[in-house]
């Protein structure tokens, strides 16, 4: 008896410490909640809710004012692009490459508008933004790039049981890349910035020709045009436009990038009679079945929306923690008729408005269609008659 009662004693003690233990992790900070909100009145505006979900998701996502988020390397807002430049002009070093950019923006202002300046600047001089992120923004010990790479490390867990089975060579590179990315200022110094437009010659005076160079430039293989420094101006890049968002917005877009990698090498190295049995068990329209990428990419993106989809689930329903931030953020999107869930299949389907309706519905939502968890949530009442076991 003595035995059941400390056992007891011992147990409430344990479940009451646990649940302080969660009471007391931090909650939402003040961005997280205003990129929340931010985010909850810009789908308002993008949503139709003249158009039924279940009936074309693609019409109720994509048909009005709809903002594209990207997986990887869509420019900033222009707000974002004012801000920075801002913050690149004001920066206290002082170096060669960035006076390059300076003196490009001002020759462009002589011909274009201020908004096609900042854009093409960006587009010419990314790596000098991957120099002002990572110095200003995306700092070493930042919350974001924890995240970052706690989901980058999550991934890599669960695809390591498919690494044993089937070599990878993305699979070691990305573990390569994980590492390297804790420190992502460092591919950012300003000498090697200057190494990098060494040979680039900008005229204030002339912006035809400092098009022509920098397109020059770009043809000459530059250093973070492949390789590493790429990847890590990708990532920056992308942490940038992702800082306080929730980890729908991260599961939605980077994760189902991270899966729809590997799977674009195990699916074009794989069986071809086992390949064709998938294909069939889609159903694809004609229209679409004859062309063979769209083929490809059916099964490649229905593969991986449901694996990211099955890791954002598992997230949420197995880790304390991040389970009482999905409910605080919940709870704050409720008023929008929205929650995490929502968030995460309008994210995903918005990165696809821009292929249009027909290969939109019939190649990357495919995964998203025949989810269960999307006929529930929103109320669909019903299922399609092949619910794509057979892949």
């Amino acid at each position: 008896m003595m035995w059941s009662v400390l056992f007891a004693v011992f147990l409430c003690a344990c479940l009451g410490s646990t649940e302080a233990q969660i009471a007391n992790e931090e909650h939402l900070s003040e961005l997280q909640i205003k990129e929340l909100i931010d985010l909850a009145k810009r789908l308002e505006t993008s949503i139709n809710p003249e158009k039924y979900a279940c009936d074309s998701y693609y019409d109720y996502v994509c048909s009005r004012n709809r903002p594209l988020f990207s997986v990887m390397g869509h420019n900033p807002q222009m707000q974002d692009l004012i801000e920075l430049l801002t913050q690149l002009e004001n920066d206290a070093e002082k170096f060669e490459a960035k006076q390059k950019l300076i003196d490009f923006f001002i020759s462009c202002n002589t011909l274009k508008s201020l908004q096609d300046c900042y854009r093409e600047t960006f587009e010419y001089f990314k790596p000098l933004f991957g120099y002002i992120i990572t110095k200003d923004v995306v700092e070493d010990t930042s919350q974001e790039l924890k995240d970052f790479r706690f989901i980058i490390e999550r991934f890599l867990n669960r695809t390591e049981s498919i690494r044993r089975l089937h070599p990878h060579p993305m699979w070691n590179k990305l573990k390569s890349y994980r590492q390297k990315f804790s420190t992502p200022s460092t591919y950012f110094y300003a000498g090697d910035l200057n190494r990098e437009y060494a040979g680039l010659r900008i005229y204030r005076e002339s912006y035809e020709h400092n098009v022509r160079n920098l397109e020059q430039h770009r043809k000459r293989n530059s250093t973070y045009e492949l390789g590493v420094q790429q990847v890590m101006l990708d990532w920056s890049l992308y942490l940038y436009q992702s800082r306080n968002k929730p980890m729908s917005y991260y599961y939605s877009t980077f994760m189902v990038h991270l899966y729809m990698s590997m799977s674009n090498f195990t699916e074009r190295h794989r069986d071809f009679t086992r390949f064709r049995e998938e294909v069939e068990c889609l159903k694809l329209p004609q229209y679409v079945n004859v062309l063979d990428e769209a083929r490809m990419l059916a099964v490649i993106y229905l593969k991986s929306f449901r694996l990211a989809w099955r890791d954002y689930k598992d997230l949420t329903n197995l880790d304390p923690k991040k389970r009482q931030i999905d409910d605080e953020e919940n709870t704050i999107l409720a008023p929008y008729h929205l929650n995490n869930q929502r968030l995460f299949f309008t994210f995903y389907a918005q990165n696809f408005c821009e292929f249009g309706k027909e290969l939109a519905e019939h190649v990357f939502y495919l995964g998203l269609k025949e989810s269960v968890d999307f006929f529930n949530i929103y109320s669909c009442g019903y299922q399609r008659e092949t619910d794509m076991s057979c892949i």
